[in-house]
């Protein structure tokens, strides 16, 4: 038992760097530690509990050692949970799910590989959005979507880099593939809700698994913050931003451009990694590693009455749903 007992004072340690190292993970690779909190929390749950379970069965005789394990454990679990609670609170942005004049709106890395289009259209029919956006499509993946989307979503528009589509049934108006002055597309479109114009972005910053990507991720993040302060309609960001909200980066762009992020009060929505028949990540891994890299940020002048995830359709990533009011 002396090794069981050692064994989980390494993992409690090494537990707390990981908690304490998210803070100040402003550095490549060690921001790719900050995403995974929710892990966290419930691995220092799992270690308090041991600590307990130990010393109920009389196998610690140290109590020293046993108290200063529990404490430590239980304030890992105060950190992680600090950063996971909120997300499950009641916000002043949030109003209820029967509210009049919502607008759904869709967001869903298909991933490139992924051709089962049928199933992709049955997700799109299930949530019945007003407006959808693709990420990681071709043109041929959109000529093939179109035949069963057109019905109820008859607009659309694709970007001419970036991998972004749009399908809506509103109409789509200054439709463009904007890089912003730096080396990735955005998609920006005006639709108009109640009769008034909207600023619609869509983003998908590059995956920062290298340390190029990962300064070019962050300073996609900073030109698009640039571009929200500059904007002066009410606005909705959506998209892959292969970045979670434990992450400095995600801080840093929330507190530069003031947006709310929609799935606030409706709890840690994980949308990566899911099973595919290309990717095939074992199914057991898949809730270890499952992180919220997909976002639908908006200005104040929305409420959130709605947010969930969806089916993946063969896609690594799930679909985010919101469903939006514009405020009178």
């Amino acid at each position: 038992m002396i090794l069981v007992f050692s064994i989980l004072w390494l993992l409690l340690i090494f537990l707390g760097c990981l908690s304490l190292g998210s803070y100040v993970a402003w550095w490549y690779p060690i921001e790719l530690i900050s995403h995974f909190r929710t892990q966290y929390l419930c691995f220092s749950l799992i270690i308090s509990a041991l600590f307990l379970l130990l010393r109920w069965q009389t196998f610690v005789k140290n109590k020293i050692l046993f108290l200063l394990g529990f404490i430590f454990s239980l304030m890992l679990v105060g950190l992680n949970a600090v950063e996971i609670i909120p997300w499950y609170l009641p916000n002043s942005q949030q109003i209820s799910a029967n509210s009049e004049n919502k607008v759904r709106f869709l967001s869903f890395n298909i991933n490139v590989q992924n051709q089962q289009y049928e199933d992709i259209i049955n997700v799109v029919r299930e949530n019945n959005p007003d407006v959808a956006l693709f990420m990681e499509i071709e043109q041929d993946s959109v000529n093939k979507l179109k035949p069963g989307l057109n019905e109820f979503l008859p607009y659309s528009f694709k970007s001419p880099g970036g991998g972004l589509a749009l399908f809506s049934r509103l109409p789509i108006q200054d439709a463009r593939g904007d890089t912003l002055n730096f080396n990735s597309y955005n998609l920006l479109a005006t639709i108009e809700i109640n009769q008034k114009p909207v600023q619609l972005i869509a983003t998908h910053p590059v995956i920062p698994v290298k340390m190029d990507t990962f300064h070019r991720r962050n300073r996609h993040l900073d030109v698009i913050a640039d571009f929200v302060k500059q904007e002066t309609l009410p606005l909705i960001l959506l998209g892959d931003f292969n970045l979670t909200p434990w992450s400095p980066y995600y801080r840093r762009f929330t507190k530069k451009t003031g947006l709310h992020n929609a799935s606030l009060g409706y709890g840690i929505m994980a949308t990566y990694p899911r099973y595919t028949n290309y990717v095939r990540y074992p199914k057991y891994i898949i809730p270890l590693i499952n992180i919220p890299i997909d976002h639908c940020f908006v200005s104040q002048e929305f409420k959130v009455a709605n947010y969930r995830v969806g089916n993946n359709a063969n896609s690594d990533h799930a679909p985010i749903i919101a469903d939006l009011v514009l405020s009178e």
